[in-house]
């Protein structure tokens, strides 16, 4: 079964922030929500040398998400073989991708929509930050992986992907199978966290087994 995620190089990443603006102007999100988030961080190497980095994330579609768990109306799901039955319902045909997507509201599917009731447990629960409070709609929100986009017959191959990894010019975050990821396809990618070669800051995998992997850093000594 596909199992779609990130690769990130954090070497590349220059904190352009293209890829929160894009994400942005996908989903016209209003100001506060943001599906994608670049964060900088500063501190001092090994041998006492300054270092700054900068490290893009979003929802890292996870084998186990948290927030599927968590949410008591289960508006969350995972496009997997165990949701073969609700992939039906809402008439996708596409191949599996193993992304964490968000069911419509009842206005939007009376059958199989659910409305987000503003708990926020899904948030609480995400290791990661991704589910994001949207005060204006009065729901939490969060990155889909931009699904719309990937199979999509009325936009050109190379453009069926997320609209942040379409963006960065640096090479810095890339989306796309992870057995392609882990293969090397876009450099190394042997980690999903400690430091200095991912990022240490970003919870233990063990707990959700997030989809990303980070090139190892070389520019912190």
């Amino acid at each position: 079964m596909p199992q779609y995620g990130w690769h990130v190089n954090i070497d590349n990443c220059i904190a352009c922030r293209a890829c929160e603006a894009a994400c942005k102007q996908e989903y016209l999100l209003p100001a506060g929500v943001r599906r994608r988030l670049v964060v900088i961080q500063e501190g001092t190497g090994p041998s006492g040398r300054p270092y700054r980095r900068h490290i893009t994330s979003a929802c890292n579609h996870c084998a186990d998400p948290a927030c599927v768990a968590a949410c008591p109306v289960q508006r969350y799901w995972k496009d997997d073989a165990s949701n073969a039955a609700l992939r039906t319902a809402f008439g996708m045909t596409d191949p599996e991708t193993g992304l964490v997507l968000v069911k419509p509201t009842t206005a939007e599917d009376p059958v199989n929509g659910v409305d987000c009731i503003g708990c926020k447990r899904c948030q609480a629960a995400c290791p990661y930050g991704a589910p994001q409070w949207d005060e204006a709609a009065n729901v939490m929100d969060k990155c889909t992986g931009c699904y719309h986009r990937l199979y999509n017959p009325d936009l050109p191959v190379e453009r069926r992907m997320p609209a942040c990894a379409l963006t960065c010019t640096a090479l810095a975050l890339a989306f796309d199978d992870m057995t392609v990821i882990t293969g090397g396809a876009y450099g190394p990618a042997d980690t999903t966290t400690g430091a200095p070669a991912g990022a240490k800051e970003i919870a233990s995998p063990s707990y959700t087994t997030p989809s990303i992997r980070f090139a190892p850093q070389t520019n912190i000594t």
